[in-house]
C-alpha cells in the first residue's frame, strides 16, 4: 500500500474552562500518536487548551503544517470552539480529512455529524485501533473522501457516504492494554516545568453503575469488560522510562479506578506494590478509587512504596442521593473509608455533589454535617449534579420531566426547592472567584517559569 497521507495532527481544542485552569498532558491523545507513529505517520499533538491557544493560533497551527487528516478531541466544554474550528477550516479551503472522538463524539455519536456538517468522520468508543484503520482506508482508496465499501468494515466509525450518515458496528473495547505503546510525551517537559504532575493510566473504565458517570456510559456502548488493568510490569515499565528520560518522581495515576472490583483488581494491586518493592523504585503517586475499595493491608502497603494521596467519589452525605445515583454504597461506608484513610496517614480528596434537583434544605444541611464529621476533606470536585449527555441521568431527568437543553451537547435543570436552588448561586459564585484567583496566579507561575525557561536559552514552544 502506498503511502500518500501520512501527516496527521491531533488537537485538544481550546476550552472555556481550561484556558487558565492547571492541567496535564492529554494522554488520550499521547496513546493515539504513539500507535501512529509506530506505522510511521508523522503526527503532532496540538494542545490548544493546555497553551491556552485561541480558534485564530489554532487554525494558523493547522495552516503552517497542512496535515492530510485533522483528529478533534470532543467534550462539553469544547464543542463551540470545535464547531468553529471546522467551519473556518473548510471555509479557508482546508481539503484534508477531518475526524473526531472523545466523550462527546462517543454519547452523542451521528448528531454530530450534523451539527458540525464540516466533520468527514467520527470515531465512538476507543480510537487506538479505529484510527489506524480509518487511514489505512484512506491510503487504500487513494482519496480523503473514500466512496462505496472502503469504510464499512471498520468498526466504531461514523462517516459521510456522499449526502447519507452511516455507522458502522460498535468496536470491542481494548483488553490487551500491555499490547499499547507508552504514550506520546510531546507536552510532558512543558508541565514539569510549569510544576504540574505528570499522569499515567494503569488501567481502563470502571465496573461501578453511577448513572451520572460519562466514562460507564461510554463503555457501555462497546462490547467487553468494563474494567480493564495493565499488568504491574508494563505499569512499572512506563514509571521506569519516565524517571529515566524525565527524572519523575510524582505522578498522578489518571484511572477511573484504579482496582476495578473483585479479586483480579486486589491481585494487580499488590502485584503492582510488589513490582516497585523488587524493583526498589521511589515514585511518589495518587490514585482514585471507589469507598469500597478502601482495605487496611492493601492501603498501607500502597503508602509504604509511594502512595501520597487518595481520590474517592464521596458525592453525597445523604443516602437517598446515594440510591439515587447508583452509587452501590452507604454514607456510613463514606465515613469510614475517609476515617480510616486519615488514621493510616493517606491524605484524601473526595469528590462531592451537595446539590441535586430533588434534594430539600434539610439534605442540604445533612450534606454540610457530614463534611463537618469528617474533618472537611479537600475537595477536587464540588458542585451540582451534572447531568452528562448520552447518560443514565440525562434519560432520568428527561422523564422526570427537568430536563433542559441550552445546547444539544448541554443538560440542565432546576431545583425543586428554591432555597436550595439560591444556595447553589450563591455557592456557586464564591467557587467562581476561588477559581478565577487560581486561573490567575497559575498564569502567572506559568509566565515566570517560561520566562526563566527564555532566559536560559530554553525553547518553549
Amino acid at each position: 500500500m502506498h503511502v500518500a497521507f501520512r501527516k496527521i495532527m491531533l488537537i485538544n481544542p481550546p476550552a472555556d474552562l481550561r484556558l487558565w485552569e492547571p492541567h496535564s498532558e492529554n494522554l488520550g491523545l499521547g496513546y493515539l500518536a504513539a500507535v501512529l507513529r509506530q506505522l510511521g505517520y508523522q503526527v503532532t499533538i496540538l494542545d490548544a487548551s493546555l497553551f491556552r491557544l485561541g480558534v485564530s493560533a489554532t487554525l494558523k497551527c493547522v495552516r503552517d503544517q497542512k496535515p492530510d487528516l485533522v483528529g478533534f478531541r470532543l467534550l462539553q466544554v469544547n464543542m463551540p470552539y470545535v464547531i468553529d474550528l471546522v467551519e473556518r477550516l473548510r471555509r479557508g479551503g482546508y481539503t484534508g480529512h477531518i475526524t473526531a472522538g472523545g466523550p462527546v463524539a462517543t454519547l452523542m455519536e451521528s448528531d454530530i455529524l450534523g451539527l458540525v456538517p464540516g466533520l468527514d468522520s467520527l470515531m465512538v468508543g476507543e480510537g487506538e485501533e479505529t484510527l489506524p484503520e480509518l487511514l489505512e482506508a484512506l491510503n487504500s482508496y487513494g482519496s480523503l473522501r473514500p466512496s462505496g465499501d472502503f469504510l464499512t468494515k471498520i468498526l466504531g466509525l461514523h462517516y459521510r457516504d456522499g449526502d447519507t450518515v452511516r455507522a458502522n458496528g460498535p468496536r470491542p473495547l481494548i483488553e490487551d492494554l500491555d499490547a499499547l505503546p507508552f504514550p506520546a510525551r510531546d507536552t510532558l517537559p512543558h508541565i514539569l516545568r510549569w510544576g504540574r504532575l505528570p499522569m499515567a493510566i494503569s488501567s481502563r473504565g470502571c465496573d461501578g453503575h453511577c448513572i451520572f458517570c460519562c466514562p460507564a456510559a461510554m463503555n457501555a456502548k462497546s462490547p467487553g469488560p468494563k474494567w480493564r488493568p495493565r499488568s504491574a510490569g508494563n505499569v512499572v515499565d512506563e514509571i521506569e522510562e519516565l524517571q529515566r528520560r524525565y527524572k519523575v518522581s510524582h505522578l498522578d495515576f489518571l484511572d477511573d479506578n484504579f482496582f476495578g472490583r473483585g479479586e483480579v483488581g486486589v491481585r494487580r494491586a499488590w502485584d503492582f506494590i510488589e513490582e516497585l518493592r523488587r524493583r526498589d523504585l521511589r515514585i511518589k503517586f495518587s490514585i482514585e478509587c471507589r469507598v469500597d475499595n478502601v482495605e487496611e493491608d492493601l492501603f498501607k502497603a500502597l503508602r509504604d512504596v509511594g502512595c501520597v494521596e487518595v481520590r474517592m467519589g464521596i458525592e453525597s452525605g445523604v443516602q437517598r442521593i446515594l440510591d439515587r445515583y447508583g452509587k452501590g454504597t452507604t454514607v456510613e461506608q463514606n465515613r469510614q473509608a475517609l476515617l480510616k484513610l486519615k488514621e493510616w496517614g493517606l491524605p484524601a480528596k473526595i469528590g462531592y455533589i451537595p446539590f441535586d434537583p430533588t434534594l430539600s434544605f434539610n439534605e442540604l444541611m445533612q450534606n454540610g454535617e457530614f463534611l463537618r464529621s469528617v474533618g472537611n476533606p479537600e475537595a477536587f470536585n464540588y458542585s451540582k449534579i451534572e447531568a452528562g449527555v448520552g447518560t443514565p441521568l440525562e434519560r432520568l431527568f428527561e422523564k422526570e420531566g427537568r430536563l433542559t437543553k441550552p445546547k444539544p451537547w448541554m443538560c440542565d435543570y432546576k431545583f425543586d426547592e428554591p432555597a436550595v436552588g439560591f444556595t447553589w448561586k450563591a455557592v456557586q459564585g464564591y467557587v467562581m472567584v476561588k477559581r478565577t484567583a487560581l486561573q490567575l496566579a497559575d498564569g502567572c507561575k506559568v509566565g515566570l517559569a517560561d520566562l526563566q525557561a527564555l532566559l536560559r536559552g530554553e525553547r518553549i514552544r
